[in-house]
């Protein structure tokens, strides 16, 4: 049985709930309790493989220990949806060759059905080849990736990216967002008041995961990334989103960390590609505060629940 206790959250809401399966923590968020609740959850058994058949009866949700009513369940389909920025300010130019090669062989390890997209952050954020699953567009995409001067724009790219997913009222897949970047000087515009909790606010809701790669500038003169604005909104984000940040040491790491992240991508869209949304309804006599619980009645199964589909 997972289960899940309350604590506060700096975005977004006023409760959220910490679960544990096999030992991973994530966040759930729930506002205001209501007669009927909704859950993302995504069913393995013993070999790691999804579990697509499950049935309303084989799921077990309990709020201070007492049965919840499942009312119905939904197969939920999200394959990840892959976004790529790529600095190519002034101050990346001489790192650019292993970032080349480090989405070279991360477009090379990454599922064939995966879309992908390339874009850079020089000046302003610009898609050089939309979402596809055309390996040779993406192939020639981050070939052709090359300095364009001025100052990159980290804050920009993912604020607008956020304003993307959450105008896509059709979406019907998981955001994986990847920023390959160096701690340059950063020319956005948007990196100013309130934006931030905005577009941590627009990601959580959109279930969108944020993985940063960030390298100390190669012309600064300082060594590591400590104090620059990408790594606090790098490292504030990733805990948000259920996403990852790395701080690089040096520019060949590129070619092993891009890599490294195609394990957590496929198996995150195996799992999110067959999961459920499940709606209950809560027992009366629960506390405003419960400890909520849940599992499968049927043996040998691994439970993964979210709030929002996002599965960690």
């Amino acid at each position: 049985m997972v289960a899940w206790t309350p604590r506060t959250v700096l975005f977004g809401a006023a409760l959220a709930f910490s679960f544990v399966v096999s030992g991973a923590p994530w966040s759930m968020v729930e506002v205001a309790w209501a007669q009927e609740q909704t859950l993302f959850m995504a069913f393995t058994d013993a070999d790691g493989a999804p579990v697509s058949d499950m049935t309303p009866e084989e799921i077990i949700i309990q709020w201070d220990e007492m049965p919840s009513e499942v009312r119905r369940i939904e197969p939920i389909n999200w394959p990840a949806r892959v976004t790529v920025f790529v600095d190519n300010a002034t101050e990346s130019q001489t790192v650019l060759p292993d970032m080349r090669e480090g989405l070279r062989l991360f477009l090379e390890a990454l599922p064939a059905d995966i879309e992908v997209a390339i874009a850079t952050i020089a000046g302003r954020p610009q898609f050089r080849v939309e979402h596809t699953t055309d390996r040779g567009a993406l192939a020639d995409a981050v070939g052709a990736l090359a300095s364009e001067g001025g100052a990159a724009t980290f804050f920009d790219a993912l604020y607008e990216e956020a304003e993307r997913l959450d105008d896509d009222d059709d979406r019907e897949y998981l955001s994986v967002i990847v920023m390959v970047a160096v701690a340059g000087s950063e020319g956005s515009g948007q990196a100013r008041g309130q934006n931030l909790e905005r577009m941590m606010d627009r990601l959580y809701d959109n279930a969108a995961v944020v993985h940063t790669l960030l390298l100390p500038s190669p012309v600064s003169g300082v060594t590591g990334t400590q104090g620059r604005p990408q790594t606090r909104w790098g490292t504030d984000i990733a805990a948000a989103t259920r996403g990852t940040f790395a701080d690089l040491n040096i520019a060949t790491d590129y070619r092993t960390r891009l890599p490294e992240l195609v394990n957590d991508i496929s198996r995150r869209h195996r799992l999110t590609s067959h999961q459920f949304r499940v709606t209950y309804r809560p027992p009366e006599e629960a506390s405003d505060q419960p400890r909520v619980q849940v599992g499968s009645a049927r043996p040998g199964i691994t439970v993964w629940p979210t709030d929002n589909g996002n599965i960690p």
